[in-house]
C-alpha cells in the first residue's frame, strides 16, 4: 500500500470490456496514470492507496449507465465515502466533464470526438495548470513530407475518453489544491463561476 501518497484519481465510465478509462494525478498535478481497464483493475488500483480522491465522470450515454452503476457499486464496497463526509481517507464525487469545459471554454466546446474538439480541450486542460505536453507542440511535426510518407503520427492527442477522466482527475486535484475553484452540490461538483 502507498501509505502517505495522496492520489488524485478520475474515472470516465463506457461500456465493453475495459469500461473504464482511469487517470491519476501526483500532487504536482503530473499524470501518474492513464489506462484503459476493467472495473476491477480500477478498484485494484485504487486499493494500493490510502488517500483517494475519486471523480467519477457521469455518462451521458444510456448504454454506460449499467457500469456506472457496477462501478459505483463496487467502489462503496471499498470503502469510499461521499466528498461531503469529512475525515475519511477515500472520497469520492461526480462531475459532468463537459459543464467544466463550457466554464472553461467560455462557449460551447467543439465536438469531443473530433480531432479539433480533443485539441481544444487539451488546450483549455493545459492552460488549467494540467501538467502535459503543450498540444499546440503536435503543429511542429506536421510537414508534407511526414503526411505522405505515413511517418505523421497522433499518438500524443488524448482521446476524448482519456480527456474526460483527465479533467475528473483534475476535478479531484482542484478539490485539495483551489477549493474555490469548484461549488460542491451533494455528490456532483460543479465548476465555480469566474
Amino acid at each position: 500500500m502507498q501509505s502517505n501518497t495522496l492520489l488524485f484519481a478520475g474515472a470516465d465510465i463506457s461500456s465493453g470490456h475495459k469500461p473504464v478509462t482511469f487517470a491519476a494525478l501526483d500532487g504536482d498535478s503530473n499524470i501518474a496514470i492513464l489506462e484503459k481497464w476493467d472495473i476491477s483493475a480500477a478498484l485494484s488500483c485504487l486499493q494500493e492507496y490510502e488517500n483517494v480522491f475519486l471523480v467519477i465522470n457521469r455518462p451521458s450515454s444510456k448504454i454506460a449507465q449499467r457500469a456506472y452503476m457496477d462501478f459505483k457499486n463496487q467502489i462503496a464496497q471499498a470503502d469510499f465515502k461521499s466528498f461531503s463526509i469529512k475525515d475519511h481517507p477515500k472520497h469520492w464525487f461526480e462531475i459532468k466533464s463537459q459543464d467544466f469545459y463550457r466554464e472553461w471554454l467560455g462557449q460551447n466546446p467543439v465536438p469531443r470526438r473530433t480531432l479539433e474538439g480533443r485539441l481544444q480541450r487539451a488546450l483549455v486542460l493545459y492552460e488549467q495548470a494540467l501538467r502535459i505536453e503543450d498540444p499546440m507542440d503536435i503543429f511542429e511535426e506536421i510537414t508534407r513530407y511526414k503526411l505522405i510518407k505515413g511517418n505523421f503520427r497522433l499518438d500524443n492527442v488524448y482521446s476524448s475518453k482519456e480527456l474526460d477522466a483527465l479533467v475528473a482527475a483534475y476535478v479531484a486535484w482542484m478539490s485539495v489544491n483551489r477549493p474555490e475553484r469548484i461549488v460542491v452540490t451533494g455528490e456532483l461538483v460543479l465548476p465555480a463561476q469566474e
